[in-house]
């Protein structure tokens, strides 16, 4: 699997630079847009987009565009997010806002979803009017999905509500994880490859279920990837007092005094939060199951997602592109990072 993903996140950076004009705003922009995708990474949507299209008989040079595509959209997205939640680190190293501030970052990001439209009005010469419309309409969709999914997220935590449920929770992670990251890619992958309705529609149901496993598992590793390769701040949900799964269950255990202290805590500016209070709240999550929770719900998605991308393997042709896609399941639940 690393190496499948190796190989693709190669080929999608050079496609990447081609995307990138020249002229005299080069280093004071395109220059910019070039950071996040050339940090370590593992390239998991356009990946994704890549071996859909290549298992269902479609064509490498056909899927490159729009897979590189997905990926500048990811990363536009990453730089906006990074700005919205405060994060200091993005694999690694410090995110785009803290190194070049807040107003230059937000203008990079916004230029780097502009400049994705050119290559999907691009795909009409590439794939005909029909297919590369269809692609338009996925990833407008995706757009869409992702942005309604965070103003979810961002006003759970500007009203200060913890009266929320994993419905809750799963619905926000439907639209802002699942959508961009994985039932875009797949859908993209297919339409290009062409495929019946019917195959489409398992594809989205594969995405949904491991796009789900995936954001659980993302929540889990920011509370227990201390001393791994985790690229982001260890704990940073906590900080951040993000709504997930985990906290979500947290809250709903405890009472009186304690949770009193919890959300008080939780409400806090990322600054005003003590070393001792986020100890404080992991062994209470420790405590109350939390994560064991979390983790039960994880896995049961990632079961579903096996069993839909096998009601799919009848179309699929044994290829390193099925074996990679099969490999997602396991990876989204036993990655550290």
């Amino acid at each position: 699997m690393n190496a499948y993903l190796d190989e693709c996140r190669e080929l999608i950076r050079e496609e990447i630079r081609e995307f990138i004009p020249g002229g005299r705003v080069r280093p004071l922009l395109y220059d910019l847009m070039l950071d996040y995708p050339m940090r370590a990474a593992k390239a998991l949507r356009p990946a994704l987009c890549i071996a859909a299209c290549r298992a269902l008989g479609g064509r490498l040079e056909e899927v490159l565009r729009s897979a590189a595509v997905l990926e500048l959209f990811h990363n536009a997205f990453l730089v906006h997010d990074d700005i919205e939640d405060g994060s200091l680190l993005r694999r690694g190293r410090p995110t785009l806002h803290q190194t070049y501030g807040i107003p230059i970052a937000i203008n990079v990001g916004d230029g780097m979803l502009a400049l994705s439209l050119q290559p999907l009005l691009d795909n009409t010469r590439l794939l005909g009017l029909g297919r590369a419309l269809q692609v338009m309409q996925v990833i407008a969709r995706m757009c869409r999905e992702s942005v309604e999914g965070q103003a979810l997220e961002l006003d759970w935590v500007r009203r200060g509500t913890w009266e929320l449920q994993d419905r809750d929770y799963l619905l926000m992670v439907y639209k802002k994880t699942c959508w961009y990251t994985f039932i875009a890619p797949l859908l993209v992958g297919g339409l290009i490859a062409g495929v019946e309705p019917h195959l489409l529609s398992l594809l989205r149901r594969f995405g949904t279920f491991l796009g789900v496993a995936f954001q659980i598992q993302d929540d889990l590793l920011n509370l227990e990837a201390a001393g791994t390769a985790y690229g982001k701040e260890t704990a940073g949900d906590l900080e951040e007092g993000k709504r997930t799964l985990i906290l979500l269950h947290l809250m709903r255990t405890l009472t009186g005094a304690e949770r009193e202290r919890a959300q008080a805590l939780l409400a806090q500016e990322r600054s005003g939060k003590l070393p001792e209070d986020i100890t404080w709240l992991l062994e209470l999550i420790r405590r109350e199951g939390s994560l064991e929770h979390a983790r039960h719900i994880a896995e049961s998605y990632a079961h579903k997602a096996q069993r839909s991308l096998g009601r799919a393997r009848g179309r699929l042709s044994p290829s390193p592109h099925l074996d990679f896609m099969d490999s997602l399941v396991n990876f989204v639940i036993q990655r550290d990072r």
